[in-house]
């Protein structure tokens, strides 16, 4: 199925950026006040709906909306779940390693390599994961 890549932004706020600036389509964490570019698999708080520069103010999309995100590598498929990745990027889950992920949402379309944008549903940003007993 081919999607056209089409964003719906709902449930939308703003915040303020950290110190450097911060892609469209990158998941963002709360530090302190400010949000900044995750660093792997943490709870987020949205995917900037811009770019977010440095010190200034950036949009970001909340749980519900269908935003452009920066994918990990290519090995993520439509329909599957993604969650943080390195450099603000996602990534599938079947390509994590940690026993909990902190699921972003949905992927609508394959990614065909590093950094390109790929349309994701906004899910809450829960943690999942396995238990050994």
């Amino acid at each position: 199925m081919a999607l056209k890549m089409r964003t719906k932004l709902v449930n939308t706020f703003t915040m303020p950026v950290g110190g450097v600036e911060m892609a469209k389509g990158t998941v963002a964490i709360l530090s302190s006040s400010e949000v900044v570019v995750s660093t792997g698999n943490v709870a987020f708080i949205g995917i900037t709906a811009e770019i977010g520069y440095a010190d200034k103010d950036v949009l970001l999309a909340g749980v519900g909306s269908i935003v452009q995100c920066l994918a990990h590598d290519d090995a993520i498929s439509e329909g599957e779940w993604v969650v943080p990745a390195a450099s603000g990027r996602v990534d599938g889950i079947a390509a994590t390693t940690t026993a909990i992920q902190y699921l972003v949402g949905i992927a609508l379309m394959d990614s065909d390599a590093q950094d390109h944008l790929i349309p994701v549903l906004l899910l809450p940003g829960v943690a999942v994961g396995t238990q050994t007993v």
